[in-house]
C-alpha cells in the first residue's frame, strides 16, 4: 500500500493511495464517517428552558454541535470502569446558563474540562427575547457514527484512477486535526486488517 498526499489544509486533505481494491478503500472511507470515537453531548438535563423551544429540540441542537476530542483522557461509557454511571474518565460536563435577549451562540457552554469544548464559538442554538432563558447541564460521551451522526468525525470519498490507484478527499468536522483524524482512520484501519488475518490463521 502506497500513500501519497496531493494536497492538505488545515480541516481537509487529498491523497493517492494505491496497492488496495474497491472493498478496502470503501472500508476506509466508511471508518472515517462511522468508526472513530469523538464527544459529544448525550444527556441533558433541564433547570430552565423558558425558550421558544422545546426541550426536545434544543437537545438536538446541543447534541450537533462538535466538540473537540481527547481520546487519551477518555473511555467509552461501556468500557469504563464507572460501568455506565458516568465519571471523570467517561464523561464532561457541560453548562449553559443564561438570559434573554440576544442569541445564545455555542461559545456560551462551559466544560469542566477546558480540553472538551465546542470546535466552533459562533455556532447559533436559540435567540431569547428579554424574559426567556436557559439554564441547563449537559454530559459529553464518546461514541461513533455508526450509533449517531452527532458522533461523526468527518466526511470522505474517493475516486477510482485508470492506473487502478484512488484519490480520497476527507474532511475533519475539527473534532481533530485533520492529521490526527488520518492517523486514527489508518489505526483503526489496520486493526481490522490484523483481525481479519488472524481469523483466517
Amino acid at each position: 500500500m502506497n500513500l501519497k498526499i496531493i494536497k492538505i489544509e488545515d480541516s481537509k486533505i487529498r491523497f493517492n493511495i494505491s496497492g488496495i481494491d474497491v472493498s478496502l478503500a470503501n472500508a476506509l472511507r466508511r471508518i472515517v464517517i462511522s468508526e472513530i470515537p469523538t464527544m459529544a453531548i448525550e444527556e441533558i438535563t433541564f433547570y430552565e428552558n423558558s425558550s421558544i423551544l422545546d426541550d426536545e429540540i434544543l437537545a438536538l441542537r446541543l447534541g450537533l454541535i462538535p466538540l473537540k476530542t481527547d481520546l487519551r483522557t477518555y473511555n467509552p461509557v461501556s468500557e469504563c470502569t464507572c460501568k455506565g454511571k458516568g465519571c471523570a474518565k467517561c464523561t464532561a460536563i457541560l453548562t449553559l446558563d443564561i438570559k434573554g435577549p440576544g442569541t445564545v451562540y455555542s461559545k456560551e457552554l462551559k466544560s469542566t474540562d477546558p480540553e472538551i469544548i465546542p470546535v466552533y464559538d459562533n455556532i447559533p442554538i436559540v435567540k431569547l427575547t428579554e424574559d426567556q432563558g436557559i439554564r441547563l447541564e449537559a454530559k459529553a460521551r464518546l461514541g461513533t457514527g455508526k450509533e449517531h451522526m452527532k458522533w461523526q468525525a468527518g466526511l470522505a470519498s474517493y475516486e477510482l484512477k485508470n492506473n487502478g490507484s484512488f484519490d480520497f478527499f476527507i474532511e475533519s468536522y475539527g473534532q481533530f486535526k485533520i492529521p490526527e483524524l488520518v492517523e486514527i482512520a489508518f489505526d483503526v484501519f489496520n486493526n481490522k486488517i490484523k483481525d481479519l488475518e488472524s481469523c483466517i490463521k
